[in-house]
């Protein structure tokens, strides 16, 4: 009997590693060939170039501001790249935001570009016009071909319910019907629904989530949509099929994905991929100005601690502390900037402040840092807190540096 088991699970195991080897071998071939699978009803749409600049561009990108911090929105964005037309000689990008609010409801936007770099005007996304089997085309290329896609995937929804009709006969006749109709009460309906703009925005939202990147820049080379949205061939006029390529058989659309992805909230226009917020292009909750003379005229620029964020953790029983995303963003668009830090722990009235956080300073270049208390005590920076900051030393009054940073600062 224990032979027998041990022979059993060789048998599991090596079954398990030729199913993994052979969806290893399909997930390469995709990847490989950018192409179109007639036998499989599979298609891929893979980066393509743009014509005016000559990079190569993915058909979707997508801009995820989690909020997870309740500091800002929690906002997704989508990017179509698609051609203009079937000449493929410029690019359209069609741009939706989904602004996610669980208490006030989501709010959809739509604009569009021309050129690539400017957006149109960005206005409230109306379902009702762009429905179903009519939803918008846009061109892609697949092996230097052009097709189309569309939103257009739907989905079943079954209802159960009582016949009231016959209920209510079956009561007035005191049950002699019985026995001459069907005594199932019971009236079944399925009904087809298109999926909506929204529901694939928030489907991107929950993978961007879930996926084992993190947080940043990264791109998803193969994703299967196939169950939103289907690829249709063009002809050499520019008419788009009737038909999807797959229909009657398993429909698998993969395409590869452009993502940035951002725990916190979305607090300022220029954040967005569309420099618009909901249709507001000065949109700023961050209570930093972002005024560009300002920042141009200006060589020395001080930051205190009230343009950091915290982290509590448990483990220490305390908070460590990082430069808001939002600040480190805008500062990286101004190399000539001599910036300055003071970080006066004696500001955070009853907070245990253990010190900087991991790669809390994000790599900006800092001219000097001065961490100060009234009273003797410990300031740990973790690692990676000062990395590419280009400091070599840091004033500390009263403080005792803990460097786990790894960068080799001396206090």
């Amino acid at each position: 009997m224990e032979t027998t088991k041990k022979i059993f699970n060789i048998v599991l195991i090596w079954c398990s590693f030729v199913a993994v080897l052979l969806i290893g071998v399909y997930a390469y071939h995709i990847i490989n060939d950018n192409g179109l699978y007639t036998n499989s009803s599979s298609t891929y749409v893979a980066s393509y170039v743009d014509p005016q600049t000559g990079e190569d561009v993915n058909p979707f990108s997508l801009n995820y501001y989690q909020n997870y911090n309740n500091t800002g929105k929690e906002v997704l964005e989508w990017r179509i790249n698609g051609y203009s037309d079937q000449n493929m000689t410029a690019l359209y990008g069609r741009g939706y935001q989904l602004i996610i609010d669980s208490k006030n409801g989501n709010e959809l936007y739509f604009c569009d570009t021309y050129n690539g770099m400017s957006w149109q005007s960005m206005h409230k996304y109306d379902e009702q016009t762009d429905n179903g089997q009519y939803k918008n085309s846009y061109f892609v290329s697949i092996n230097n071909e052009l097709y189309a896609i569309r939103l257009d995937g739907t989905y079943k929804v079954t209802k159960h319910y009582t016949d009231s009709k016959k209920v209510a006969r079956t009561v007035f006749c005191l049950g002699i019907n019985l026995l001459f109709e069907d005594t199932n009460y019971t009236i079944t309906e399925t009904t087809t629904h298109y999926y909506t703009i929204e529901d694939i925005m928030l489907k991107f939202a929950n993978m961007i989530k879930s996926n084992s990147n993190g947080t940043g820049d990264f791109v998803l080379p193969v994703v299967d949509l196939g169950d939103y949205i289907h690829v249709y061939e063009v002809d050499e006029e520019g008419t788009v099929s009737d038909e999807p390529i797959g229909v009657g058989g398993q429909i698998n659309s993969y395409f590869s994905l452009d993502i940035h992805y951002d725990k916190r909230g979305l607090t300022y226009a220029e954040q967005s991929m569309f420099d618009s917020v909901a249709g507001d292009t000065d949109f700023n909750i961050t209570g930093i100005d972002f005024d560009v003379n300002y920042w141009e005229s200006s060589v020395i620029f001080n930051i205190d601690e009230d343009e950091f964020v915290s982290r509590y953790s448990s483990v220490d029983n305390g908070y460590y502390y990082a430069l808001s995303s939002d600040l480190i963003s805008e500062l990286k668009n101004y190399s000539e900037l001599e910036i300055y830090i003071v970080f006066n722990i004696d500001d955070f009235k009853n907070i245990n402040v253990l010190g900087f956080d991991y790669y809390a300073l994000n790599g900006i270049e800092v001219a000097g840092l001065t961490i100060t208390s009234s009273t003797q005590r410990d300031f740990t920076l973790l690692a990676g807190a000062l990395k590419d900051t280009g400091l070599t030393s840091i004033t500390a009054n009263n403080v005792n540096i803990i460097n786990l940073s790894g960068t080799g600062v001396a206090a």
